[in-house]
């Protein structure tokens, strides 16, 4: 009885560290980056690793389409939804292509002197479409914040990219 007692406790062992080593290597591949932008809807970015992995910094171009919007007002607040909006990086490592969902609220009044938009911020969530080149077959996503300065425009997005 003892002999299976002791088989059985070195199984078990041993599928808690198969199990352990797994979520190692799963964990692994998961990397934590942000992606720092100005100048947008046609500008550039800033793609730094904040953990250390397979990704690298790299920089380059991001052009945005900024998708369907649709206004709410919550408790008074006039908040404007903009869903399906596209971010598409490229990069001296390739492209990278996202879509994001964001909510601005003004921070001034809409006839600020000085802005050709009013000024305005939001947060937003993301997720990867696609990717080329080093973001071949990547995966992720995360949040955003975003500031519109009438025509200047500053958004960081952190979250977690996967390899395959």
């Amino acid at each position: 009885m003892n002999a299976k007692l002791a088989v059985s406790a070195v199984l078990a062992a041993a599928a808690v560290t198969l199990t352990s080593v797994a979520d190692a290597s799963l964990e692994a591949a998961k990397q934590r980056v942000a992606i720092t932008m100005k100048g947008l809807p046609n500008g550039t970015f800033v793609l730094t690793p904040l953990k250390a992995g397979a990704l690298k910094r790299d920089s380059g171009t991001v052009s945005v389409v900024s998708g369907n919007s649709r206004v709410v007002v919550r408790d008074g607040q006039k908040v404007e939804i903009f869903a399906g909006g596209i971010f598409t990086f490229k990069g001296k490592r390739g492209s990278l292509t996202i879509r994001e969902r964001t909510e601005w609220v003004d921070i001034a009044n809409e006839n600020a002197p000085g802005f050709s938009f009013p000024p305005a911020v939001a947060t937003g969530s993301w997720k990867v479409v696609r990717g080329t080149g080093t973001y071949a077959e990547i995966a992720g996503g995360g949040r955003s914040g975003h500031a519109g300065l009438g025509a200047e425009w500053y958004a960081r997005q952190e979250g977690f990219l996967t390899l395959p």
